[in-house]
């Protein structure tokens, strides 16, 4: 205790110093002073008060000069509306419906900052805007027109009524908010009437369907299909009209029976037929909300259908589309690559891992948004990941070698890298997420603020700005932000359930709302209740009934060889196939593969002399934070207008700070090659993740996907260490099950031998191991004898690929 006190009586007066010379106001700049990258709360708040003030300058610019139409150009300074010309003009007016969508979308945006004075502005200009609320002659998108403006009112409301918020408006409310989002989603909700139950992607809201042409409406995307479930089921419990919930969850349930066997949903369909359109799968657009809102749903509403859907949606991604990097477009009936792309939206992805519990790999997936930012200065909305032959060996590019690797170059200030951003950093509170906060808000100080507004880039390859401050800017990108660095937001503090929406609309739900929606709810519109009658009459007649469809039909498919680098990813493979056995039922009694799988990372630091709250993680520990820069560098190649910007994650002063000298260094590049198998099996894909990494399976059922790396002596592998030869010494490549493989053990040395390192997308740690209980595996004789044909194995229990022993893959 003494020496306690000895310590504070020394040191008192050094951090009092501190504060005087670094945390002083300065009155003529009303600024505080700090030193930049301590990241304390006087820099936080700093930086919250700085996006606080980039808010009110775009929002009061708009209601100056872009107020009542939708959007405010940020240079020309003149309001960007819908196209009255032209009504088929679809890219314009998807978004842009003569709504003031920029005042109704930012106004939770008012409430996160706990401006009360100005919401409740906001909330009367609302309601003087739309005396007749939404009877507007305008064909617009069903998915955009419920994410911003019935997500938004409906957000909005929680936040008048709810008392604990420091925005509640108590009596002066009166529901209109409420009322304007019933009146908005009883006017998209005949799109759902069709067919199959499946909306139409867009509608008008005066006139329904009349002047809309058949080609506008004949494809629709999967996450626009689904999506409206979230908000329409809020509706539900506000109103307790159970017909939004029931009529876009039928649609949710539809859209999924439309699943490949390997479970995966292609792109979009014709909401009519229930034919497929773009048979890719991914993560990015046209698909995206599909996994956020099977999630999310499940978390909000307690949905245990829900939650299944996305669990087994995820596990299929994992084992079909999951690189290190990122998620691939993949051919949704074979899994295979389908382009060499990855968009921008992809990068909400790490930010929905997180809700998930699979940090360790959100972390990798946001890592490569961050080098698409340094690189561009932004994120394009395609990027080509892999180069063409001819670019490989160029040490030079001009200007037009660098469009070739960007299809989409356009970066309209897109939020999901942000959002991800402030995700992860909740989840570890690492200052590497604060860096890259502080990095996207000095780029909206300098590059992105122009006279009126925030404008991102029309083409990130010459920096050419864009006039244009869509909606999300306000509601989402400054708004997550502004999250980022307030430490002490009523959201992170809160009791309630709080979910983001697609569009950054806070939602929860009260135990007493649950309860009252439970007990009060009605389904009494006719129209709607007959329509999902017909619907489900037509599914018991249809293959598209999923309880008469078989998934996953007990075959083994595939026995792939894919050959690469071991740092680089498939792209071919070579396929034998075998005959199928009856599908086993999955044990109802096991737990889920959620459950077994979701371990969230643990950031204990190796021990040192540094206390841990001293230095950052991923900058002191993460030794893989510049692999991308290596094995891109082909494709991420600097415009000229980046030149000269030094990479976030090494601006001196973060690194300075945060870097700990002793730990901090970079993977060797692997000299090894891989391959990967894949197997398509009877029943259900199970396993059971170990402390230490190892994964254990008691049936190989399932589709599994099994990355190899060949390793021989004096190679690095993929863990950054040179193989010693002395592990090669002891192999046996002896089948002890047939005479295949017969050399005599002792008198061999094998100087090639595999090592499992990936399965389903998931990663095996060094020395970790994947193991199969011999007494469960094989059901029936021919089971066994399928696999035995396939593999070996040796007097050490390791299985064996062409008499080459898998070190780590055992049978126990």
């Amino acid at each position: 205790m003494l020496y306690t006190l000895i310590w504070v009586w020394v040191l008192l007066p050094i951090w009092a110093q501190a504060s005087q010379e670094h945390f002083n106001r300065n009155d003529n700049s009303k600024q505080l002073q700090f030193e930049k990258y301590s990241f304390n709360r006087f820099e936080l708040k700093h930086y919250r008060e700085t996006v606080k003030d980039l808010f009110h300058f775009a929002h009061e610019n708009y209601l100056q000069k872009g107020y009542p139409y939708d959007e405010l150009r940020p240079i020309a300074c003149i309001p960007k509306t819908r196209n009255f010309e032209d009504p088929d003009d679809e890219i314009t007016n998807d978004v842009l419906g003569n709504f003031s969508v920029t005042l109704v979308d930012s106004l939770t945006t008012l409430a996160v900052m706990n401006d009360r004075p100005k919401f409740a502005e906001m909330v009367k200009l609302i309601e003087d805007t739309f005396p007749n609320k939404f009877n507007i002659d305008s064909t617009v998108q069903v998915f955009e027109t419920t994410i911003r403006i019935v997500g938004g009112l409906i957000s909005a409301h929680l936040y008048a009524t709810d008392p604990s918020k420091k925005v509640y408006l108590g009596e002066e409310y009166k529901g209109s908010l409420l009322q304007l989002a019933k009146d908005m989603a009883d006017r998209l909700l005949p799109s759902y009437l069709t067919l199959t139950g499946l909306p139409v992607p867009r509608i008008n809201l005066r006139s329904k369907f009349d002047p809309i042409s058949v080609e506008s409406v004949s494809e629709n995307n999967v996450a626009a299909m689904v999506s409206p479930i979230f908000e329409f089921t809020m509706l539900s419990y506000l109103t307790l009209d159970s017909k939004y919930a029931d009529v876009t969850r039928y649609a949710m349930n539809k859209t999924w029976a439309l699943r490949t066997e390997l479970q995966l949903l292609p792109m979009s369909f014709n909401p009519q037929s229930g034919q497929c359109y773009t048979p890719i799968s991914g993560v990015g657009a046209s698909i995206d909300s599909f996994y956020e809102y099977a999630l999310k749903g499940a978390i909000l509403f307690d949905d245990d259908g829900l939650l299944k859907i996305w669990q087994d949606a995820y596990n299929s991604l994992n084992t079909n589309s999951r690189a290190d990097w990122f998620y691939t477009n993949v051919q949704s009936t074979t899994g295979q690559l389908q382009t060499l792309w990855i968009d921008s939206l992809s990068a909400f992805f790490p930010g929905l891992q997180v809700l998930a519990g699979d940090v360790e790999d959100a972390i990798l997936k946001h890592m490569l948004t961050l080098k698409l930012w340094n690189t561009f200065g932004g994120v394009p909305e395609r990027w080509d990941f892999q180069t063409l032959a001819a670019f490989e060996k160029k040490k030079e590019f001009t200007p037009e070698d660098i469009k070739s690797f960007v299809p989409l170059e356009w970066y309209p200030l897109r939020p999901e890298f942000v959002e991800s951003t402030y995700f992860l950093y909740r989840a570890t509170r690492d200052p590497f997420y604060l860096n890259v906060g502080v990095a996207i808000l000095e780029s909206l100080q300098t590059r992105f603020k122009h006279e009126c507004g925030f404008g991102g880039f029309q083409d990130v390859t010459t920096g050419e700005p864009q006039d244009r401050m869509e909606t999300f800017i306000l509601s989402e990108t400054l708004k997550y932000l502004y999250l980022l660095f307030d430490v002490d937001n009523e959201l992170h503090s809160t009791r309630d359930n709080v979910v983001f929406s697609t569009e950054a609309h806070p939602m929860w739900l009260t135990p007493k709302m649950i309860n009252n929606y439970e007990q009060n709810k009605y389904f009494n519109d006719t129209v709607y209740r007959e329509h999902l009658r017909a619907c489900r009459k037509r599914d018991r007649k249809s293959a598209l009934h999923e309880n008469e469809r078989t998934f996953m039909g007990g075959k083994l498919l595939r026995f792939a060889k894919s050959l690469f680098t071991a740092d680089q990813e498939p792209t071919k493979d070579i396929s034998t196939h075998a005959q199928p056995e009856p599908e086993e039922q999955p044990d109802a009694s096991k737990p889920s593969v959620y459950e077994q799988m979701c371990f969230p990372v643990d950031f204990a630091a190796p021990h040192t002399d540094k206390p841990q709250w001293l230095h950052s993680h991923l900058l002191s520990h993460f030794d893989r934070l510049f692999e991308i820069d290596r094995r891109y560098n082909s494709t991420l190649i600097r415009p000229k207008h980046m030149q000269n910007v030094v990479p976030m994650e090494l601006q001196r002063g973060f690194y300075e700070k945060w870097a700990h000298d002793k730990f901090a260094h970079s993977r060797p590049m692997p000299s090894t090659e891989a391959l990967e198998i894949v197997l398509d099996l009877p029943g259900e894909c199970q396993l059971i993740r170990l402390p230490d990494g190892s994964i254990h399976r008691e049936t190989l059922g399932g589709r599994n996907k099994i990355r190899l790396e060949k390793i021989e002596p004096g190679k690095i592998d993929v863990y950054g260490r040179i193989l010693d030869p002395q592990l090669f010494v002891s192999a046996r490549c002896k089948d002890v099950f047939k005479s295949t493989c017969d050399k005599i053990d002792r008198l061999y040395t094998p100087s090639l031998l595999y090592r499992a390192t990936v399965l389903n997308g998931i990663n095996l740690p060094a020395d970790a191991n994947l193991t199969i209980n011999r007494k469960t595996v094989f059901k029936t004789q021919r089971e066994e004898n399928t696999f035995r044909d396939l593999f070996g194995q040796n007097s050490y229990n390791q299985l064996m690929l062409e008499c080459t022993p898998i070190i780590n893959m055992l049978m126990q």
